[in-house]
């Protein structure tokens, strides 16, 4: 997500990847507003201590037979998910009746699942299911609490395909972080949020970040002039024809990008990379905007350009700005086509905040993308490096000076309400995991020197490109880099409250 702030035509802020401000001037800890007891652990963990149970790749299933439980004991989300579950893609189909505000659906789950396990568990809650099919056989199934509990025959292999056919009529509603998320009707269309929660409002799914699956959409909207999904587009749609888009790389729920209504797709030259691949650049505005828009499709060239040359080869098979029809202060990181509110580029003028934004989401592409966070906890590996990659880019185009950025935001942070590293959920998507967060990158920067830093960064995302990882596997490669123990280091900076006052030297 990306954050948001005053004078883009009075951004609200719809979402914490709307943005908190540049950074807020150092204020006195008692206008802060308190952290509600127990929202922040008494006691902060040092950097040795982060571990998780949740395996660190997409891949990774237990050995050992695993009994049917529920939800993956996430510390922020500890419903979400199932354990001995590794879902390997899903395909979605979608029959949307725009002016009812409901859609029909049926989704092919393919997934490996752990030996011995007799249920298959998927976060499913606010519609009905009709029917599901395992393997092409009908399957007993309930819908218990916030779960779809599908009964796996005992003469399983390890991967099966569930198919699950339902009916929805879906209006967003808002997640315990405080943000909306679902799916959010519209005059002529519809569009989805799914951070950290919402997919499994709309869409059966193993719905936590550290299930990465390939996906394909095929949708039906005959009211609607486009469908905007995840990926290539294979088809387009019409009166009678589906819209079918395809993904060639993994990707959490949290990411899914679907977008109905009066838009127009921009088939934008490609841009070539210093990896020496051409990357399909498509677009989406609202019907008759692309001329105002214009200006800022011509960022995404020199944007990426300047990440490849700090982070590595940008990592996925396309990317693409979409502009909808929603509140002001949208921004999200949706993976492949990064989504705004339109009202917030209205003007055609590319200024401080659609710098910041464009540069945010972008990022995003390499940092919670490509390596997605393992837990909810860990969080700050997106948005603290996507807000420093930001604070990079303004810095690139005479916007704000870096420094200057860096030491608003530490002092700033001497009032903390929580650690970046533990964040609490009512506050997950706060200054500390923004630009608060972008404190500790500027500091590990200085710690470690610019080489050994982007050496890290590259390195870090190169080598677990499609995964999603730890805080702990952060600190492992970052003291790799260093050569040596940075205990001390996280221990100030990450999991305290109240970092140094001074940057290293």
């Amino acid at each position: 997500m990306a954050a948001c702030a005053a004078d883009a035509g009075d951004v609200s802020s719809e979402r914490a990847d709307t943005i908190p401000a540049p950074a807020p001037a150092p204020a006195p800890a008692s206008t802060l507003p308190a952290e509600p007891e127990a929202s922040v652990e008494e006691s902060v963990p040092s950097a040795t201590e982060t571990a998780t149970t949740v395996p660190t790749t997409t891949t990774d299933l237990p050995a050992e037979p695993v009994e049917f439980s529920q939800g993956l004991d996430d510390r922020l989300f500890p419903e979400l998910g199932a354990p001995g579950v590794d879902v390997l893609s899903y395909d979605v189909v979608l029959d949307v009746d725009v002016a009812a505000e409901t859609f029909d659906a049926m989704i092919d789950i393919t997934t490996a699942v752990a030996p011995n396990l007799s249920q298959l568990s998927l976060d499913a809650i606010g519609f009905d299911v009709d029917t599901v099919l395992v393997d092409g056989a009908a399957a007993v199934f309930e819908q218990s609490f916030e779960e779809l509990l599908i009964d796996l025959p005992a003469n399983r292999d390890d991967v099966v395909v569930a198919t699950v056919s339902y009916s929805a009529s879906p209006d967003g509603g808002t997640s315990a972080v405080g943000l909306p998320v679902g799916w959010f009707p519209t005059e002529g269309g519809a569009y989805v949020l799914n951070e950290p929660d919402g997919a499994r409002t709309w869409l059966p799914s193993n719905d936590h970040p550290s299930d990465k699956a390939l996906w394909r959409f095929e949708v039906t909207a005959p009211e609607a002039d486009v469908v905007s999904a995840n990926g290539t587009l294979i088809q387009r749609g019409g009166a009678t024809e589906a819209w079918i888009w395809e993904s060639e790389d993994p990707m959490s729920t949290y990411l899914v990008h679907l977008v109905i209504g009066d838009y127009e797709l921009i088939e934008d030259a490609s841009i070539a990379l210093e990896s020496g691949t051409d990357l399909p650049i498509t677009h989406l505005v609202p019907s008759g905007t692309a001329d105002v828009h214009r200006v800022f499709f011509e960022q995404t060239a020199p944007q990426m350009a300047f990440f490849e040359e700090r982070f590595g080869p940008y990592p996925l098979s396309e990317y693409g700005l979409a502009f909808i029809d929603s509140p002001p202060g949208l921004a999200m990181e949706t993976q492949g086509r990064s989504l705004f509110a339109a009202a917030d580029f209205r003007r055609g003028e590319l200024g401080f905040i659609q710098h910041l934004l464009l540069a945010h989401e972008l990022a995003h592409q390499w940092f919670g993308n490509t390596v997605s966070p393992a837990t909810w906890s860990d969080l700050w590996l997106n948005e603290s490096f996507a807000t420093y990659a930001q604070w990079l880019w303004l810095d690139e185009v005479d916007q704000a000076v870096l420094e200057s950025q860096a030491e608003v935001a530490l002092q700033a942070r001497q009032n903390g309400r929580q650690s970046t590293g533990e964040p609490s959920v009512s506050n997950l998507f706060g200054f500390e995991t923004y630009d608060g967060g972008a404190v500790i990158v500027h500091a590990l920067r200085l710690e470690l020197g610019d080489e050994a830093f982007f050496a890290l960064l590259q390195g870090w995302l190169a080598e677990n490109a499609g995964s999603s990882q730890t805080t702990a596997a952060f600190i492992e490669r970052a003291e790799q880099e260093a050569g040596r123990d940075l205990t001390g280091f996280f221990d100030a900076w990450l999991f305290a409250v109240d970092p140094p006052d001074e940057f290293p030297s």
